[in-house]
């Protein structure tokens, strides 16, 4: 299939954009669970901030991105410079996030011993978290999600393989991970993903609006935002004993209906022209460009700004008081996340792609789909 720049580069600023809602969903989440997460009425806000749900788009949206290049564009994969790109891509940014945590979590007990301890003597296991080894996520919570990405991105080039091979493969591959569960590390999100690369001329095609999908386009929107939101409906009305029972015999979790719903809603955007002219506003391309940022960077401005910043807010407005807190987290987010992006994202990207480029051709794999 020969290369099509044009299309590549209009995708990218699109689905940054949809990242980039899906980043400030998880600090919206996160935000309001900080003071408020045990206040029933906040189960409905939830409904819009599903952070912990948001992160099933993050990886079906990578599992799209990482195969886009070698599916549809059909550009031969080097698993060795993908590799290599993948650490410069994902860990400088985190490793930095995991120090300021650690930092953080010692702010009262910044001395000699304490740093020893620290990162000589590794008490706190902060080389394990840092280094994203066995899912160590004592100072930085979301990391848990980094850990995930990483160990996807490590599968990815055995998936793209896989369809290749055969594109049909893959919605069985699909089942076999969903039936498997978490053995897997989750990677039918990636597969999701992947799913829709290998179907990309198909769901952008015109006549894509001639199958019984797009005739039932409006119920399965519908479904797919109520299984987004499966997890903050079980909160404001639980789903009972039998459900869980049987949801515990089968092996399903929530993150089985969102990546359904995620899915869904990548096929209505890599199909909506409308949707994608909505997604290029300039605004919401700038913050998909800083996504990566907004996620790393969140709980930390929260918590920082909430134990620095909130005991000077003694007035007696409470929600005056709240509004500052709010205007102030955002600024700092977005802040420190352009800071992250444009002073050690960019340059670390810059660096792996001149290493990768140096690189001789290692495990490459062929084009072109069956």
């Amino acid at each position: 299939m020969p290369d099509n720049p044009a299309n590549s580069e209009k995708h990218f600023k699109y689905l940054d954009s949809a990242r980039g809602i899906a980043a400030l969903m998880v600090f919206g989440g996160h935000f309001m669970a900080r003071n408020f997460q045990d206040k029933m009425n906040m189960h409905y806000i939830f409904l819009f901030f599903n952070g912990n749900d948001a992160v099933s788009f993050f990886f079906v949206l990578s599992g799209f991105v990482l195969s886009y290049k070698y599916i549809v564009l059909g550009k031969p994969l080097n698993i060795k410079q993908f590799y290599v790109s993948r650490v410069f891509r994902l860990f400088p940014a985190y490793f930095l996030i995991v120090l300021w945590s650690a930092l953080f979590a010692f702010r009262n007990e910044w001395n000699f011993e304490t740093f020893k301890d620290l990162f000589i003597y590794n008490k706190h296991e902060f080389w394990e978290e840092a280094f994203l080894l066995r899912f160590h996520n004592k100072f930085y919570y979301p990391g848990w999600t980094l850990s995930l990405e990483m160990m996807g991105s490590f599968l990815m080039p055995f998936f793209i393989v896989l369809a290749l091979k055969n594109k049909r493969l893959i919605p069985y591959f699909i089942v076999v991970t969903l039936i498997l569960g978490n053995n897997l590390l989750f990677s039918y999100l990636f597969l999701f993903g992947i799913m829709a690369s290998a179907n990309y001329e198909k769901i952008t095609d015109a006549s894509f609006r001639q199958t019984n999908w797009f005739k039932y386009r409006f119920p399965l929107l519908i479904a797919a935002i109520i299984l987004f939101s499966i997890r903050q409906i079980d909160g404001i009305s639980p789903l009972g004993p039998s459900y869980k029972y049987l949801a515990g015999f089968l092996g399903i979790d929530f993150f089985t209906y969102t990546c359904l719903s995620c899915f869904v809603f990548l096929v209505a955007i890599l199909h909506s022209k409308r949707v994608q002219r909505f997604l290029e506003n300039r605004v919401l391309v700038f913050l998909g460009k800083i996504s990566y940022g907004i996620y790393l960077v969140h709980v930390v401005v929260i918590n920082t700004v909430y134990i620095y910043v909130e005991k000077y807010l003694s007035g007696p407005n409470k929600a005056i008081n709240f509004a500052w807190i709010t205007v102030l987290c955002i600024l700092c987010v977005v802040a420190v996340s352009a800071a992250l992006h444009y002073c050690v994202e960019r340059p670390f990207m810059r660096l792996g792609k001149r290493i990768t480029n140096k690189m001789k051709p290692s495990l490459v794999i062929g084009k072109g789909i069956d």
